[in-house]
């Protein structure tokens, strides 16, 4: 735009993005029309949020063909009430109150609520009622961090403002030089950000396990089995923990290729326990790269509800808790539930292909305010407004911190809260 095009802008500062996980609340955004024309500071991520394509009322659907919004309430309705087993996921995607009025549905219809990520594994619930957690806040990390491990993670193509904010080039207190007071090592397989690391420690995934054991032994003074992870790894874990342990703020930041779903919760566990005794020469903590919006808040949220962290199913009247057993993804790919209730987003392109062929059998009800994903043809589709941009409400940036999102702009469609509180009207009529 012309500097005389930006003049006439109208500025909303400091508006939360709900682009990805990292929820930062330091963006300008300029309308013109309703529109979003820029966004500062630059970030793709956020650009790619606010100005991606807005499903209008008028692709309300229900039965394969167009329908008011309350005709779409009601067929809902009808959907979950003759349902014996209707599983609600996809939560992460709307604000903290949508799930609330969906946990509200769910326990009036007999449902299933997995309010985990579909196809990113977190086991941090269920790792704090074991061992549990040294975490920290992304604003310890940039005010105290001078080590940064990052494990299995690539922030800068994943959370593209994390490395500038956060974790590696940001000034802090007791970092004021920012980048040159820090020291960046990355472990893994090569990328974008262990490019830019101080150091590098190639790790195969089957080596993980060893690998974590071996630091545990050095911190707790046991006897080492090198022979295990070969000579070359057995110096540059010794190397690290020597970095570790002469930090000031340690954090190891993770990522998929860390918590991988077919190690369980495992390394996570085993980091931890690596961690906790370190507190007796240092401080440290433990931050995962979570994808974003609202995954963490819905977990949350669910919590606070049932009592189970992540997911619950209420088709017995009080809520009952079996992770291994009642994920999403798992339920789908089994054929173990008869309807369903999702939000859209990003995840659904990467849904394994038993589970979307499942959806594909069942009838299904999908909260939209972008399109749905190509090979999903839902029963009922509901346009809904754009958390942080048309809507607003709570959203919990990945490491728990509870942010308000607002609206910048008005729409037609009914927010997420009003869609599902409509529905549950209707299904308790």
């Amino acid at each position: 735009m012309t500097n005389a095009d930006s003049s006439q802008l109208e500025l909303h500062h400091d508006v939360p993005c709900p682009g990805c996980g990292c929820l930062c609340d330091d963006l300008t955004i300029g309308l013109a029309d309703g529109q979003v024309q820029s966004v500062e500071p630059a970030c793709a991520m956020a650009a790619a949020y606010y100005r991606q394509k807005s499903v209008p009322l008028t692709d309300c659907q229900a039965d394969g063909g167009a329908a008011s919004i309350e005709a779409a309430y009601q067929r809902a309705a009808e959907i979950v009430q003759a349902a014996k087993a209707p599983l609600f996921f996809g939560l992460g995607e709307t604000s903290s109150e949508a799930v609330r009025r969906t946990i509200d549905l769910a326990d009036r219809t007999g449902g299933i609520v997995d309010a985990t990520h579909p196809t990113f594994y977190d086991p941090t619930g269920r790792t704090l009622q074991t061992t549990g957690l040294v975490t920290c806040s992304l604003g310890e990390i940039r005010q105290r961090a001078d080590l940064v491990i990052f494990w299995g993670c690539d922030p800068q193509t994943t959370h593209l403002r994390h490395w500038e904010r956060y974790s590696a080039l940001a000034k802090g207190r007791f970092v004021p030089g920012g980048r040159s007071d820090r020291t960046l090592v990355g472990i893994g397989s090569p990328n974008k950000t262990t490019e830019a690391c101080d150091a590098f420690i190639p790790l195969d995934t089957s080596q993980q396990v060893a690998a974590l054991h071996h630091l545990i032994s050095l911190a707790q003074e046991k006897p080492l089995h090198g022979a295990a992870i070969g000579e070359e790894l057995t110096q540059q874990l010794a190397q690290l923990y020597e970095q570790v342990r002469r930090s000031k703020y340690f954090v190891f930041v993770l990522g998929e290729g860390f918590l991988r779903r077919e190690a369980v919760r495992i390394p996570l566990e085993l980091l931890a326990q690596l961690v906790r005794p370190m507190h007796e020469q240092t401080r440290g903590a433990i931050s995962i790269l979570r994808p974003g919006p609202n995954w963490v808040g819905a977990g949350g949220v669910v919590a606070s509800r049932t009592g189970y962290p992540g997911g619950a199913t209420l088709t017995q009247a009080v809520p009952q808790f079996d992770p291994d057993n009642l994920s999403a993804t798992k339920l789908l790919s089994q054929n173990r539930v008869d309807a369903a209730v999702l939000w859209e987003g990003p995840w659904l392109a990467n849904l394994p292909e038993a589970a979307r062929q499942s959806l594909a059998k069942i009838p299904t009800v999908v909260f939209a305010h972008r399109h749905v994903h190509a090979d999903i043809t839902p029963t009922v589709m509901i346009p809904i407004q754009r958390p942080g941009y048309t809507d607003s409400g709570t959203m919990s940036r990945m490491d728990d911190m509870p942010l308000p999102v607002r609206a910048l702009t008005g729409a037609e469609v009914p927010s997420a809260e009003e869609a599902v509180q409509a529905i549950l009207e209707r299904a308790s009529a």
